[in-house]
């Protein structure tokens, strides 16, 4: 994307497979969490990072670990989250 658009950096604003995409193939560097008070649940809700689940001891290298940079409380009683993926 930087030699054919000169782009530095993108932001992703996609549902759960795609982020899943990205994070396994290491493409993400920050994370931001808009959390919203509204609870959702259910087998078949999509969450965050959906996709291939990890499922052997060998994968365990494709967990990411997060730092907390930023906590804002915003209106309404929501609160965004910054992150960034800590790289081992």
């Amino acid at each position: 994307m930087k030699q054919k658009y000169n782009a530095e950096k993108i932001t992703i604003q996609s549902g759960g497979n795609l982020n899943g995409k990205f994070l396994r193939e290491d493409l993400i560097d920050y994370v931001n969490v808009v959390i919203a008070p509204l609870l959702v649940g259910g087998r078949d809700t999509s969450t965050l990072i959906d996709g291939d689940s990890i499922s052997t001891v060998n994968e365990l290298n494709k967990l990411k670990a997060l730092q907390l940079i930023e906590c804002n409380k915003l209106d309404d009683s929501y609160i965004w989250l910054k992150y960034k993926i800590i790289r081992k």
